[in-house]
């Protein structure tokens, strides 16, 4: 009889889920100050954050004791912001290193999937806008976009084409095409490509480039010497000889320079590009993405730029098999707007 009350009891109340409860909260944990120290952002874009991504990460199956979502996110940006090991992670909220990594990869891809709505090229009456921004800025006519490549870190892959990964720093990397805006946004980017890639053969193949082909945008992008120049991607002149062609320069290199600080204000603000990504290529591309749509969001949102660190970008060579046309289209251009 005493086995079978035992059953019975048993039937009658199943075991409820265990959710974990004692796990740090660093929303309650850390004042304003700290908080921003630690993720990069105020409490209160945190919590947007997790607003947001609530929706994707609370229909994941998790097996055992489920990790809260709010919990879940911070993890995930607490990594993204200082770069800090997994284990360190899981210190600050006390759970596991290969949890850690999990958690990471979850929620980094459920922020990708945001992409649509936080990373768009211009449509035509925001190009006409950016057209007056970009002049307001640098002096240099038709511009809609700024474009570069810049190198990410990541450790050795373990694949065969491993050493298609080492750039020409001798370090391995995923070579980042990012397009940006008056704002300092990102209005286009590419993270497949190995380190040892060169940034015009990534534009060459990107939809992007495609687009320009067809005439589908009305203006210009400026890029470094590493481009080929073209009607719709104008580069430095290397050895400028005239008044115009001087001026000309002055004019792209400030204006360029504005996805060179987009560049360093996305490192600044996510320490774990600086550092070597431990994951494998695929892995870091996801992360990479995820990064950049959080920029824009926090961007959007006003958040205040962290101070721009130094960066270590390997120099790009440069593109020495322009076609007459492109830099024939150059010099009347100069002509044109810096006589």
């Amino acid at each position: 009889m005493d086995y079978l009350d035992y059953v019975n009891d048993d039937q009658r109340f199943p075991p409820a889920r265990q959710v974990l409860a004692d796990r740090s909260d660093p929303l309650q944990r850390f004042d304003e100050i700290s908080f921003r120290d630690r993720f990069r952002m105020h409490k209160v874009n945190a919590v947007e954050i997790i607003s947001l991504l609530e929706p994707r990460l609370s229909s994941v199956t998790q097996r055992g004791q489920p990790i809260p979502v709010c919990l879940q996110v911070l993890i995930t940006l607490r990594f993204l912001a200082c770069g800090t090991f997994h284990r360190e992670t899981g210190d600050l909220c006390g759970v596991s290193e290969p949890t850690v990594c999990k958690v990471i990869h979850r929620v980094c891809r459920a922020i990708c999937e945001l992409k649509a709505h936080y990373i768009n090229f211009p449509d035509a009456r925001t190009q006409a806008n950016y057209k007056v921004l970009f002049y307001e800025y640098g002096n240099f006519p038709g511009v809609i976009g700024c474009i570069d490549g810049t190198h990410i870190p990541i450790k050795r892959p373990s694949t065969p084409d491993a050493e298609e990964y080492r750039n020409r720093k001798n370090w391995f990397s995923i070579n980042v095409q990012g397009v940006c805006t008056p704002q300092l946004e990102f209005a286009n980017i590419v993270a497949r490509w190995k380190g040892a890639t060169h940034d015009s053969r990534i534009f060459l193949n990107s939809s992007l480039y495609t687009q320009f082909e067809r005439r589908d945008h009305n203006g210009i992008l400026l890029g470094d010497s590493g481009y080929a120049q073209k009607d719709f991607l104008f580069t430095p002149y290397l050895h400028p000889t005239t008044a115009e062609q001087l001026r000309y320069n002055q004019a792209h290199m400030r204006t360029r320079g504005l996805v060179e600080r987009m560049f360093g204000v996305w490192k600044s603000r996510f320490q774990c590009l600086r550092k070597t990504l431990r994951f494998k290529p695929s892995r870091c591309c996801t992360v990479i993405i995820a990064t950049a749509v959080l920029h824009n969001y926090l961007k959007k949102q006003g958040c205040p730029d962290p101070p721009i660190e130094e960066d270590d970008n390997p120099d790009v060579p440069p593109f020495t098999t322009n076609y007459r046309e492109g830099l024939a289209y150059r010099d009347a251009f100069a002509l044109c707007h810096f006589k």
